[in-house]
């Protein structure tokens, strides 16, 4: 399997070693950092080095690093374009969690709260966020028996614990980190393969254009396939194959939007990373 170059990182003198780790690339660190604390709770936020650290529950945490400017483009790739990735956070009262968000300054609150009327996620309510600098989050509150019960034992990780300090109201912890991907049963088959993730839920999704427009700020239409895994009871990973044209490919982590997943993470974050082909910014070469 053929890979993009690779994409220089600068890793950071005494990190901890996560379960699984996150990699971010934002414009300020200190305002990524300190958002989050409004989010999550000062006590689960830390700083190391120059990266900002975001620690959750069973062993996952989230790093911001910074991003040099780019004439090019200082906005935020979409959440359609290939490797993007969002973090959404479960919460058990989407409504009060909305009405905290919608008093933080520089916060775009996006559409309207949608439930799921059917299929895997039947039940599943969720709306998307931006952040002041732009770049996507998520909320989800799921019903008590999940949709996908009705097929399946195998669940998602839901058993988060969310910090004593945290400000978002009814916050139960991150419930995904999200991903658009290039070829879905390609990114599923090295999941599977490569860290024993296991196939919780697929699914496929039609939206018009006035859904996508008032839901993302998206001027597109068509369908998407979906899949949640779970890997090692931890982390879970929403996956999007968009049936759309016109996407862009994956920014490097030094740019805004840029991310690198490290599942099964080393005690210090890599120093090099791929593009997979099918998607994922990965660390060191990609095995077929």
């Amino acid at each position: 399997m053929s890979t993009v170059p690779d994409v220089s990182l600068n890793p950071v003198a005494g990190t901890r070693a996560p379960a699984h780790r996150i990699t971010v690339a934002v414009p300020d660190v200190a305002e990524a950092t300190a958002f989050l604390a409004e989010l999550v709770g000062p006590s689960a936020v830390d700083r190391d080095g120059g990266a900002g650290v975001v620690s959750f529950s069973a062993g996952v945490e989230v790093r911001f690093v910074p991003a040099v400017p780019d004439a090019g483009s200082d906005a935020p790739p979409r959440l359609v374009d290939i490797g993007t990735n969002h973090l959404c956070f479960r919460v058990g009262d989407i409504e009060a969690a909305v009405a905290h968000l919608e008093k933080l300054p520089g916060v775009d609150v996006l559409g309207d709260i949608i439930t799921i009327p059917e299929g895997p996620i039947r039940g599943n309510r969720w709306i998307y966020f931006r952040a002041p600098w732009g770049t996507l989050f998520e909320l989800q509150q799921w019903p008590d028996v999940p949709g996908y019960a009705d097929s399946t034992e195998e669940r998602l990780h839901h058993g988060q614990r969310p910090a004593a300090d945290a400000p978002l109201p009814t916050l139960l912890g991150l419930d995904h980190t999200g991903y658009s991907v290039q070829s879905l049963d390609a990114t599923v088959d090295h999941l599977v393969t490569h860290h024993g993730a296991r196939v919780v839920l697929r699914t496929e999704i039609a939206a018009d254009r006035a859904f996508m427009l008032r839901q993302f700020g998206l001027d597109v239409e068509g369908t998407s396939a979906m899949a949640m895994v779970v890997v090692d009871d931890a982390l879970n990973l929403e996956l999007f194959e968009h049936g759309i044209p016109g996407q862009e490919p994956p920014r490097p982590l030094d740019r805004l939007g840029g991310n690198l997943l490290e599942l099964h993470a080393a005690p210090h974050p890599v120093d090099t990373a791929h593009h997979a082909p099918f998607g994922l910014t990965l660390p060191g070469p990609v095995t077929p």
